[in-house]
Parts: structure tokens; C-alpha cells; sequence
């Protein structure tokens, strides 16, 4: 009941009466903000703008191996950068935070408890060092917009207590990273060559290995292949129709046979019948055309054409009524010959040779009908070893025009003439700290003492209360309140 009744002006005269525990803290927090800003070291910032250029070949020429995003490829590469290897290189070039001892916490920690502060170690430099570097995309990526297109930048901005120095760093890491991101698109463009000539390799072996079987194959099975199939059926036609004019033949012959064994029995030369006579000249017209269809496929020299011409002339003969000699090398004729002994002879001789042909052809039917019988079964071989070739060819090709894509695309780079960073706006030297912000600074100790200061004033009030005009006696005591002395100083009392 008693706060409540307190106004707002009751409140200040409470602050009034206490000021010394606000004014003490608030001098205090400005003095210790003063100190932090002066205690702090200053820190410098240099930045640098890197811009991503476009390929300047056109990609309907070229197409690039590498499509890697472009925050991801700058994720990569400021990992890389990043690293506890690099860093220690340009920390030891630099000499950077050589200088560099413990914090304001440290040393609060070691002044509390007594102990002695600690130089930081490697690792704690490494990390001070990632935190003092950021990296700041400009632009966003437009998804539509293939890698490398043009409008993507970054920054890279270095903190550092040196100003000629952080400009120094800040160099140094966009050299980085477009030295970088020149050998990692390098890298990526001959690893994909190396792969596809490997491949390219396995798949030349393999198609030489197929190619090798399908030539085997053709060779063990010359004859029966499917495209042979149309030939060897002709050629079985054309085989089967001069069978049936040998066979013709043959029976024809040896009909003459059998009359001219009837003729021979007889001692005395037998004058030719006119039906024999007749049977020569049939025999005559069948050896003619004979003779022809044999000159559509043999040549001259063939000795079955040879044999037949000599038939045909030794029939033209009889049939005009000649003597046809008897041959040097055959049996001593009788001293008086027989009309029909050399016609004989020469009867028995076509015989021997029409039987002959005829089991030459019969061979030759047997084989090309075996070749017909066999062409399905080497038609599936065929298909099944064409197939295999096909899908190893058509890989072979793809995998050839890949190698010879990747070949380009790694001249390309190596060449620089693909996607690549370019500084537009190198690294200058800083001319005033960035840390601390010393009004800042002093701005928050004093509003941190003032906190404190308000908090003691109502903390004491609080702890002990007082009463300070006669409404603050009423609710407390049932008495009434007769008077009330005022506020006075004893000095004044003793001038007076």
C-alpha cells in the first residue's frame, strides 16, 4: 500500500537522496568504457571484388566440362583457401599476429583468479584468422543463366591491426582464389579426359575383340551365311535343271548303247537303220544344247566342253555317213571294223563322263541343300554377334566424340579462355580503423553504469526504506501525526 501511494515525485525524491549510488556506478562505467576503447586493439578492414566472367568462346563450340554452380564452386575453393595449410603460409609470410596477446577476457580471467595469461596457440591464431576473413556473394544466381554466366562477384574483406599489410592479405587471397578456381576447372577438364581416353580404350579393345569373333565367324561358316542365301539357291536351281539334262542325257546314251551292242554281234557291217539315223540326229540336237547351257557357265578350256564339242562332232559325222577314226591310244580295231565299233566307243565314253558329271552334280546339290539347311542356324549366330557389335560400335562412337568434347574443353582451360574470376576492384590500403568503435564503446559502459547505479538507488531503497513526509505514516501507525521537523544541515544550525 505504501508503493502505492508513492508518486512519480516521491520516486525522484528517492533518487535525489541516493544520487551517489547512481552518479559512482555511472562514472565508473564511463571510465571503464573509456579504457576498453583505448585497451582494444584497432583493427583494419581492405577489400577486394572479384567478378566471375563468362566463357569467351561460345559453348555451341565449346561445351565446358565443368558446370559446377557458382556459390557452390566459391563454397569450394574458400575451403580450400580456407585451410589450416594455406593459412600457415600467409601467416608465416606476413608475420601476422606475432604481436598479438591475450584478450580483455583473458586477462579479467587471470586477474581474478591470479593465474598468468597464456600466449594463444596455433590453432587459436588459425581460427582468429577465418573469423578476421569474409566472404560476401554479390548478386544472386540466376537459375535460368548457365555457370560462368556473367552478373555473379564477391568480395573478400580482411580485418588486420596493419593497414599496409591487410592490404597485403587481401591480395594475396583473390590471387588465391583465381589461381585456384584456374587449376581446379584444369583439374576437372583433364580428369574428365584422362576417364573418357580409359574408356575409350576398354571400348576399342572390346570392339576389336567383337570384331575379331564376326570375322571368325564369317569365315568358319563361308557359305551358309544369310547373305549367301539367295545364291545358293540360285546356284541349287541352275544345279537341279543341268541334273535333269545330264540324266536326259545319259539315258539317251545309254539307249544308243544297248543298240549298238545289238549291232556288234553280227560280223558283217550292218547298213544304219533310218530310225537310228534319227536317233543320232535327236542326239546330235541334245548335245547342241547341251553344249549351250554348259558355254553359259563353264568357259572353253572346261574338259566337259572340250569332251562334248568332240561328241558333237563325231555324231555330226555319222549322220552324214562318215567314218569316224578310231583313236591311237584305244584297242586295236579288227582288221575289218565294224560300222558302228567307233561310234560304240565313243557311246561308252560320253556314258562315262555323263555319269561322272551327274555324281559331280549330285554332290555339288547335296552341298549347297546343306548350306540352304544350315543359313537359319548361322543367321541367329550372325544376328547375335552383329548385335554385340553394333552396341560396342555405337559405344565406341559416343564415347570418341565425348573424349574428343573433353579435349577441347581442356585446351579451353588451359588456355583460360573458360569461365575464370577477374579482380575489378583490387585490395587499397586503409585509412582509419573499422574496430574499435570507440564511441560506441564508451556510449555502452556509461549506459551499463547508469543501469547499475538506477539498480543500487531502488535495491537500497528497497533494503531500507525510510519516512519522508507524515503521509507515509499513515496505514503504519494508528496515531496521528502532529508535526513534522523539515530537512536542515547541522551547519547551518550552528552559523545561525
Amino acid at each position: 500500500m505504501e508503493e502505492s501511494r508513492k508518486t512519480i515525485f516521491d520516486q525522484f525524491a528517492i533518487f535525489i537522496h541516493r544520487k551517489w549510488l547512481f552518479i559512482v556506478p555511472l562514472i565508473i562505467g564511463s571510465v571503464a568504457g573509456l579504457a576498453v576503447s583505448f585497451e582494444l586493439p584497432e583493427k583494419y578492414s581492405s577489400t577486394t571484388l572479384i567478378l566471375v566472367e563468362e566463357q569467351q568462346i561460345p559453348e555451341e563450340y565449346v561445351t565446358p566440362t565443368d558446370k559446377t554452380p557458382f556459390s557452390q564452386r566459391l563454397n569450394v575453393i574458400s575451403q580450400q583457401i580456407l585451410s589450416r595449410t594455406r593459412l600457415e603460409k600467409i601467416i608465416k609470410e606476413f608475420g601476422l599476429y606475432s604481436q598479438q596477446g591475450p584478450g580483455l577476457v583473458d586477462k579479467a580471467k587471470s586477474l581474478i583468479t591470479g593465474s598468468a595469461t597464456e600466449a594463444p596457440t596455433p590453432d587459436e591464431i588459425i581460427e582468429q584468422m577465418r573469423a578476421d576473413i569474409q566472404f560476401t556473394v554479390i548478386g544472386e544466381q540466376n537459375p535460368k543463366k548457365q555457370q560462368g554466366s556473367g552478373g555473379n562477384a564477391f568480395s573478400i574483406t580482411y580485418s588486420g591491426e596493419d593497414p599496409q599489410t591487410t592490404m597485403q592479405v587481401t591480395n594475396t587471397l583473390s590471387s588465391l582464389f583465381i589461381e585456384e578456381n584456374l587449376k581446379v576447372r584444369e583439374q576437372y577438364a583433364e580428369g574428365t579426359s584422362e576417364f573418357l581416353s580409359s574408356e575409350l580404350e576398354t571400348a576399342q579393345q572390346e570392339l576389336s575383340v567383337l570384331e575379331q569373333k564376326l570375322k571368325d565367324f564369317k569365315q568358319a561358316h563361308m557359305g551358309t551365311l544369310p547373305g549367301q542365301l539367295d545364291a545358293n539357291l540360285r546356284t541349287l536351281d541352275r544345279l537341279q535343271l543341268e541334273l535333269q539334262t545330264v540324266s536326259a542325257q545319259l539315258k539317251t546314251n545309254e539307249d544308243r548303247k544297248l543298240v549298238l551292242d545289238e549291232q556288234m554281234k553280227y560280223n558283217a557291217p550292218m547298213a544304219v537303220s533310218p530310225a537310228v539315223q534319227g536317233s543320232l540326229a535327236a542326239e546330235l540336237e541334245g548335245a547342241r544344247a547341251e553344249l549351250g547351257q554348259m558355254l553359259s557357265v563353264y568357259k572353253e578350256s572346261y574338259p566337259d566342253v572340250i569332251i562334248l564339242r568332240k561328241r558333237i562332232k563325231d555324231l555330226e559325222r555319222q549322220v552324214q555317213g562318215e567314218v569316224v577314226e578310231e583313236p591311237a591310244k584305244g584297242p586295236a580295231p579288227p582288221k575289218v571294223m565294224h560300222p558302228a565299233y567307233s561310234e560304240l566307243m565313243a557311246v561308252k565314253s560320253q556314258i562315262t563322263t555323263l555319269t561322272r558329271r551327274e555324281a559331280n552334280i549330285r554332290k555339288q546339290i547335296d552341298q549347297y541343300s546343306s548350306r540352304v539347311e544350315l543359313t537359319p542356324a548361322s543367321e541367329q549366330q550372325l544376328s547375335d554377334l552383329q548385335r554385340d557389335y553394333d552396341i560396342s560400335l555405337q559405344n565406341y562412337q559416343a564415347l570418341l566424340e565425348k573424349k574428343m568434347s573433353a579435349r577441347l574443353s581442356e585446351n579451353l582451360e588451359k588456355r583460360q579462355k573458360g569461365a575464370r574470376f577477374r579482380v575489378v576492384d583490387p585490395a587499397n590500403v586503409p585509412q582509419s580503423p573499422d574496430q574499435p568503435n570507440k564511441p560506441l564503446v564508451i556510449t555502452i559502459g556509461t549506459l551499463a553504469g547508469a543501469a547499475v547505479g538506477i539498480g543500487l538507488v531502488f535495491l537500497v531503497e528497497f533494503m531500507n526504506p525510510a519516512f519522508r513526509k507524515p503521509e507515509d505514516f499513515e496505514g503504519v501507525i494508528d496515531s496521528p501525526v502532529l508535526t513534522s521537523i523539515p530537512l536542515f544541515s547541522l551547519g547551518e544550525a550552528v552559523k545561525k
